[in-house]
Order: structure tokens, then sequence, then C-alpha cells
């Protein structure tokens, strides 16, 4: 009797563990035009992009595009790269894209490939 209990019971749990929500990363505020905000509803962390370097000349007008393109509650993918003063270093995917936003802003000429 206290075997089928415990099969009730770990299959009750199995059936409410497969059902939660996961939570993905999103935009929480778009910083400077190489710089992020992004949370997953527990933490947020700052997130620097991997392999751009953005002339100063270019700053204004790559922080507008950067919001156009990562408006807030954007869904991201996160692929860390490393951290600079306790800054994490990542390249970031949008859900709806498979293109890493790095790509895109080279692309665009607002930015350079520094890897």
């Amino acid at each position: 009797m206290n075997k089928f209990f415990t099969k009730i019971l770990i299959l009750l749990v199995s059936l409410f563990w497969f059902h939660s929500g996961v939570d993905a990363a999103e935009i929480v505020q778009v910083t400077s035009s190489s710089v992020l905000l992004i949370g997953d509803h527990n933490r947020t962390y700052t997130v620097k992009l991997a392999c751009t370097e953005i002339t100063p000349d270019l700053e204004e007008e790559s922080l507008k595009w950067l919001k156009k393109q990562l408006p807030r509650h954007t869904k991201v993918n996160l692929k860390p790269k490393g951290s600079l003063n306790g800054v994490l270093v990542a390249k970031v995917i949008p859900f709806d894209s498979k293109i890493d936003i790095t790509e895109k802003y080279i692309n665009e000429g607002l930015a350079t490939n520094k890897c």
C-alpha cells in the first residue's frame, strides 16, 4: 500500500513539474549602444554585446537602432563569452531570429567586429 502512494505522489509531482512554465531572459532596458539590462523575472544582468566596437560619432544612431531592434520585453537567448569588470559579455540572439544582434549591427555599418 505504501508503494502505491509513493507511485501516485511521484506521478503527481512529475505532472506539475513538466507543466510549470520556464521564463526566458528578456530585455529590460537598452542602457547604451553596447550594454543591455536583461532580466528573467528572478534577477537582472548587465550584458555587454560581444565582439562589438562602436565609434563615438555613431553612438546616438547606434543606440536608436538597438532600441528599435530590441524593445522592452523582447525574449532573447544569451551565449556568454566571458566577463569584463563584473559585466557579462555575451552574444544576444532574439527568439524570433537565429542571427546574433552583433552580426546585424555590423551588417548595418553601425559597429565594427573586434573579435
